[in-house]
């Protein structure tokens, strides 16, 4: 079930607001409940430290923190569909993994595998 919440902000944001809907083609509302769903699932501290920033306008260390958080994502990103990669055991299980070596020697077995096939 949907809820209608208003708010108020000033011009600055609310033009920066319907710049990044329409860059993403998404309405403005569509834009602000994704906002406020990312906004209020973070913890406290996090929220804090955000809202602190945007009022000393400091824009850089704002984008320093999204970087490392981008980051941060990739890292779990990658070690997830690592193991589930392993979890399948689609790369000739545990007794593939030892070494660059076995890596290699797997890789090439993919690559062979490919060409035949």
């Amino acid at each position: 079930m949907s809820s209608t919440i208003s708010a108020n902000v000033d011009s600055g944001t609310a033009t920066k607001l319907k710049g990044v809907a329409s860059m993403e083609n998404r309405s403005v509302s569509n834009t602000v409940a994704s906002a406020i769903t990312v906004f209020v699932g973070l913890p406290k501290d996090v929220r804090d430290f955000i809202l602190e920033l945007n009022a000393e306008g400091d824009q850089e260390t704002i984008d320093k923190l999204g970087r490392a958080m981008m980051a941060a994502a990739a890292r779990v990103r990658l070690e997830k569909a690592t193991s589930d990669i392993a979890a399948e055991h689609g790369f000739g299980g545990p007794e593939a993994i030892g070494g660059e070596i076995d890596i290699l020697e797997e890789a090439t077995a993919l690559s062979r595998s490919a060409r035949r096939g």
